[in-house]
């Protein structure tokens, strides 16, 4: 749900200088799930989708992730939650 929500999103999120957008998916402590939209190298290109794992401590991706259909999206970013639940939590010494 939260990547369809964040697709829709993305027609209305303000673009980069690039022409690249993106929305958060969800997010838990310092690091961030994203939906990324790059502008493709042809309009002809199949559009995939991006996901980011971001850390907003070192203001840089950890991991980005190219899938060309939904379920593959899916499982991706219930991957890159999980990733980003464990790291907030060993951040703060949950783990």
């Amino acid at each position: 749900m939260r990547l369809t929500r964040g697709y829709v999103a993305l027609s209305h999120a303000p673009a980069d200088s690039d022409g690249t957008r993106a929305v958060a998916l969800a997010q838990f402590g310092k690091y961030e799930v994203r939906l990324i939209e790059f502008v493709p190298e042809k309009p002809s290109d199949p559009m995939p989708f991006w996901l980011e794992l971001y850390s907003h401590e070192t203001r840089s991706a950890i991991d980005i992730r190219r899938c060309y259909d939904l379920e593959a999206a899916v499982q991706t970013t219930e991957q890159l939650m999980s990733r980003a639940r464990a790291l907030d939590e060993e951040s703060r010494g949950k783990a």
